[in-house]
């Protein structure tokens, strides 16, 4: 009987402890996610916009607000300098997806293989300003699990977005 005892908490030891350290890191996680949203939502009233549909990545949160055309970025390591992108100004929004190289095989016989860095929502706008990038996938920040996931989340934005940008119409003469 102790055997069977013993076997019982080492067996809830072994899971009850790590359970215990994932369940705190989520709700910590969760705490720091509403502190940004109120944030967020309270950067979005400053500027008159009424986010409709937003998106928490790792390090920021994007939101649109379809009514006025706007998109606004609230990144968290500089909560005071939110983004605000009117859509009217917007030329051209396209998923960009950066590569870098990496050396493997041996040094006898080294071959090159691409390594995706990070996948963003790219901005150019009208007046040839300095372009916007939206990081949806870094490969320093992000895990290389999640990278399927935030691809699609970025297409889902490109298309988005992209519907709403203003094209011009040439007027012939």
């Amino acid at each position: 009987m102790s055997t069977i005892i013993t076997a019982l908490l080492i067996v809830i030891s072994t899971l009850g402890i790590p359970l215990i350290f994932i369940l705190i890191n989520k709700k910590k996680n969760r705490k720091r996610n509403e502190t940004f949203l109120n944030l967020f939502g309270k950067e979005g009233s400053k500027r008159g916009l009424s986010v409709s549909c937003y998106e928490i990545l790792r390090n920021k949160i994007i939101g649109v607000d379809g009514a006025k055309q706007a998109l606004l970025i609230f990144d968290f390591e500089d909560p005071g300098n939110a983004i605000c992108i009117t859509m009217k100004e917007v030329k051209n929004c396209t998923l960009e997806k950066n590569y870098d190289s990496i050396v493997i095989g041996t040094e006898k016989k080294p071959k090159l293989e691409p390594h995706l860095r990070s996948i963003d929502l790219k901005f150019i706008f009208k007046n040839d300003s300095e372009s916007i990038s939206v990081a949806f996938y870094d490969s320093n920040v992000n895990s290389i699990y999640e990278m399927s996931e935030l691809e699609t989340k970025a297409n889902t934005w490109e298309e988005l977005l992209s519907k709403m940008i203003v094209k011009e119409q040439k007027v012939r003469a």
